[in-house]
């Protein structure tokens, strides 16, 4: 994969949200922060081993935090220019256990069954309609090794405000309340023995197109197969 990429226009018309963000110009740390509190206290809790995916990467908030304890990580994202920012902030000694690759998550894979001991995904999936998201947990399933693990999470009853007030919605993104969402996971892994975690989020998005604050309430939910 080429190193230095320009960036992306969003194309929501096709259920890909990039934020319309030049990633290449927006710094080291990630433009959604340092992370969710309880992402990252499961991330340091949890075993983490082998080879895992982290689909819809971004530019690589939890990245880091995978490979320090996976084998290795192949961080994917639909945004080249997300990615090399990920790539060229990841420290040297963690980049032999990396790969990135450019793809939509919402066709199918580009990886044979039972490829990964854990998929990670935040950030991402509740951006789409039911029926793509019962598609993307069926892939993530399938890549799966037996016994794999997988770690996402899910927004619900979102709110986004501009400075002036406005509120903020993009493309065809959904609108899930909480019970929905809970109800849609249940049923989407439950051939999985899972558990749930609820919490809330409140955060500014700076370097967004355009900036807002963004509050939610959320779902984290690990997924052993």
């Amino acid at each position: 994969m080429r190193r230095v990429t320009k960036p992306l226009k969003p194309r929501e018309d096709r259920y890909i949200f990039t934020e319309g963000v030049n990633y290449l110009k927006t710094g080291k740390a990630s433009i959604w922060g340092s992370g969710d509190k309880d992402t990252l206290k499961i991330l340091k809790e949890l075993k983490i081993r082998g080879r895992w995916l982290n689909l819809a990467a971004g530019d690589g908030r939890y990245n880091l935090d995978l490979l320090k304890k996976a084998d290795s990580v192949i961080a994917s994202d639909i945004d080249e220019s997300a990615l090399s920012k990920l790539w060229h902030n990841t420290p040297e000694r963690y980049k032999p256990k990396l790969e990135t690759r450019e793809f939509d998550i919402t066709k199918k894979l580009p990886f044979k069954d039972s490829s990964f001991d854990g998929v990670f995904c935040t950030g991402a999936l509740h951006l789409f309609p039911i029926k793509v998201f019962k598609s993307i947990s069926y892939e993530i399933f399938r890549v799966l090794k037996p016994r794999g693990r997988a770690i996402i999470d899910f927004a619900t009853d979102i709110r986004r405000v501009s400075p002036d007030g406005k509120r903020i919605k993009f493309g065809t993104e959904p609108s899930y309340s909480l019970k929905e969402a809970k109800t849609l996971l249940k049923e989407v892994f439950s051939n999985y023995k899972s558990r749930m975690y609820e919490s809330k989020v409140s955060e500014e998005i700076k370097k967004g197109n355009p900036s807002y604050k963004f509050s939610c309430n959320f779902i984290l939910l690990v997924a052993d197969k």
